[in-house]
């Protein structure tokens, strides 16, 4: 798979696979932000085809990445245990904070499992399970980062600047990498249950 690029930036923990292709690179707003939406899929999907096999990445006109959201064909092989994940996620926050001053924020939270869904060519709903790296800001109230990983340490998710409205017990961030919540957003789906956040 290839490195994802952006504005001269190169981020090998970040991939592509080799068979996706640009569907679309726009802006949208997130936190009053005003950011890049960008989103590959398998180059059969030539339009947006929203829940099937899609790569989506939010980042700022400097490059900077504040969301990385893979779901692709599960790999075969052993999910990451508890330390393996940790260094993975060492590892990714190497990446795409190089020197280190977002990462000297964050203080280690909680490691998970979860599981992620889209929809194949046959209409099959495929199950890919996830292994979560949870962290909290402790400069900056309110935001988690986290880093996904599925077989092998396959890098799936990677996510900061995540923000929590406590008082509603949800996410407020807007959840352009998730696209049930476009699907929200657009009118064409249910709101999403907490703790996500409302479209």
């Amino acid at each position: 798979m290839a490195a994802l690029e952006i504005n001269g930036h190169t981020y090998s923990e970040l991939p592509i696979p080799d068979d996706y292709h640009q569907v679309y690179d726009k802006i949208v707003t997130r936190d009053g932000e005003q950011v890049h939406l960008r989103r590959y899929q398998p180059a059969k999907l030539k339009d947006e085809a929203l829940q099937h096999e899609r790569v989506v990445v939010l980042y700022r006109d400097d490059g900077y990445v504040m969301a990385y959201k893979a779901l692709i064909h599960p790999s075969d092989g052993k999910m990451p245990n508890k330390k393996q994940t940790w260094e993975k996620a060492e590892l990714v926050w190497k990446n795409v904070d190089p020197d280190g001053s977002y990462r000297d924020r964050l203080d280690r939270l909680s490691t998970s499992h979860q599981e992620r869904t889209y929809i194949n060519d046959a209409g099959e709903t495929i199950t890919v399970p996830i292994t979560w790296a949870k962290y909290i800001d402790v400069a900056d109230e309110g935001n988690y980062c986290w880093v996904g990983l599925g077989a092998n340490s396959e890098v799936l998710e990677f996510e900061r600047d995540s923000y929590w409205d406590y008082a509603a017990g949800r996410e407020s961030s807007e959840m352009w990498n998730y696209d049930e919540w476009i699907l929200a957003r657009r009118g064409d789906g249910p709101q999403l249950d907490a703790p996500l956040a409302l479209a």
